[in-house]
Parts: structure tokens; sequence; C-alpha cells
């Protein structure tokens, strides 16, 4: 995931976002993703993804590009079909639609929308898109979307369609993935083993449609020479991290929500060992292969949230790519 460095002073106030997407493209790493969310500054992730990704596909060669995730129930599923599109076809087909529901209730309440009603309007919005795109005709009847038969332009690049990972960790949404998206983006909050039971989840749903899995991995990942300096820069910010999620009751870890509500302290190497890549490079090597033993991924998603700062976080990521890519080339 990239992270959003923001300088509103500034005249180009993403260029250091822009320049950390450049140096990620060279340095070999296969996607860079956003977040996505509406009135919430303090997150980071933008409110606008496919215009900042468009930015960055104009700047890169190799680096697929896509959300992680988009909180499509926000929008018109035609407006949605519309920006991806776009993005495909700048990004000469490098695009990938994450999306999923989001669990704050005020971002849905911003755009006049029922929070409660955010599950159907992403199945309607998948229906859409995903027959819109293959037969070119994006005409739908539902409950929380009228469209007359019409075309959408432009077209994606990749045919029949973009890639479409659909992100979420309650038992129904990862039914949602197995049947109407392309893969499934396991989210960041979980625990290993809350994670292994959902994987059997989702493979088991795919094996009954005859659909084939795609297990997109994300997690939270730090690299350091010390694990000293892991605990004083990334361990302090993974405890709130997995906080916001606890409040929100956005995990299914129920055993971690009343330990982090409770104010309890978690260790550096418990939270590795159930949740994280993170520590020197040879130890992120070893949790790689690890989470590829026990969940067995078909790629990762990380996100280093060790540092807001540009040139730390850029050696961070400069370290892991020369140090522990190499070892999965």
């Amino acid at each position: 995931m990239l992270p959003t460095f923001v300088d509103a002073a500034a005249s180009r106030p993403y260029a250091r976002t822009i320049a950390f997407a450049e140096r990620a493209d060279v340095l070999g790493y296969h996607m860079g993703t956003f977040g996505h969310h509406s009135f919430t500054p303090e997150i980071g992730d933008p409110a606008a993804p496919f215009a900042l990704l468009s930015a960055i596909a104009a700047r890169t060669e190799r680096l697929r590009l896509g959300t992680g995730v988009y909180l499509a129930p926000l929008h018109h599923p035609v407006t949605v079909a519309e920006q991806a599109a776009t993005l495909d076809q700048i990004s000469g087909g490098r695009a990938v639609l994450g999306v999923g529901l989001g669990y704050r209730p005020y971002e849905y309440e911003g755009f006049g929308l029922d929070f409660h009603r955010r599950g159907g309007r992403l199945e309607e919005t998948l229906t859409v898109l995903r027959n819109g795109w293959a037969t070119g005709d994006f005409g739908f009847d539902g409950e929380h979307f009228q469209i007359p038969s019409c075309a959408v332009n432009p077209p994606c690049v990749q045919r029949p369609h973009l890639p479409i990972l659909v992100g979420g960790s309650a038992s129904r949404a990862i039914e949602r993935a197995a049947r109407l998206g392309d893969g499934w983006f396991a989210l960041p909050q979980e625990s290993l083993a809350v994670m292994q039971a959902q994987v059997d989840q989702y493979r088991d749903s795919c094996r009954a449609l005859g659909r084939t899995p795609y297990i997109c991995l994300m997690r939270n990942a730090w690299v350091a020479p010390t694990m000293g300096q892991v605990a004083s820069e990334w361990l302090p910010r993974m405890v709130d991290f997995h906080h916001t999620f606890a409040e929100a009751r956005a995990t299914r870890d129920d055993e971690v929500i009343e330990r982090l509500l409770a104010g309890e302290a978690f260790s550096l190497e418990e939270y590795i060992e159930a949740r994280a890549v993170a520590g020197t490079p040879e130890m992120c090597i070893a949790e790689i292969q690890r989470w590829v033993e026990a969940i067995a991924p078909d790629e990762f998603s990380l996100i280093f949230g060790g540092s807001d700062d540009y040139v730390r976080l850029s050696e961070a990521v400069e370290l892991f790519a020369r140090e522990v890519m190499p070892a999965f080339a």
C-alpha cells in the first residue's frame, strides 16, 4: 500500500507521494494501492484515489495500481466504472479495483446514504461492473440502482475487465468475494488464527461456485537494521492502528478487541507472530515464509506503517527491496 504524504501548504501537495511511487516502481515492487475514505483527514487515505493513481500511472512503467480498498457503495456504479476504466487506460492495463464496505457510519451519512444498506449497494455495484464491462451494456434494474441500457466509456484495456478484488473479514464479505470478485483482499487487522478460518471459508466458497480463488494478503510491515528500532518506531503505531479497528468492532478477533479496549500491552514478538511482517531483513524473510506456509496467498499487500517521515519510510522500502525481496524472486 502506498503512503500519502500531503503537504497542504505546498504548490504540489502530493509531489512526495508520486515520487515515492516512482521509486517503488524502480525497486521492483509489484503493486501500489491506496485506501479510500471521505471526511476522514486524519487517516491519510485519499478521498479521490483514482485521480492520484492516474497521476502515478503517468510517471511509472511496471507498477500495478489499485485501490485497497475503495468504498464503492458511497458512489454510483457507473461513476466507479468510468473512473476505474480510465485508470486502466492511462496505465496501459495496470489497474486493479479493490472494493469494500467500510466501517464508519459518518462516511455514508455525509453522502445522505444509509450505512446499514451498504452491503446491498455493493452487491449491485459489483453485478453492474462485471456485467457491464463483459457485455458493454450497463443497464440494470435493482433495489438500489436503476440504470437505463447504456454503454460506458472508456472500456477497460484488460479483458473482459480489470481485476476486481473484494475486501472484508465478515463471513458475508468473504462469500461475496468468492461469488462476485476475481479475488479477495484479506484485510490486515485479523490475526493468523482468525485468518486461517477465513481462508478456509473463502477457498471452500470458491470451490462450491466453481471459481478459482485468489488471495491478496494485506499485512502491516516494517523493516529496520535492529529490533530495537522496530520496537520504537513501529509497535506503538500498530497498537494505535488496531485500537481504531477495535473501537469500531471492525475485527473478528474478540480477544484482541477486549485486550485493546482494556489498555493491555502487546509485546513486539506477540504482535509480529500474530499479524505482521516485521523485524530485521532476515526476520522479514522468515515471517513471509511462515505466512506462505500457513495461508499460501497469491500475493502480499504490505503496509509500511512505521513512520510518516518521507526519508525514514523511503529507507525502509529500499532496505526491504534490497535484502528481503530477492529471497522470493
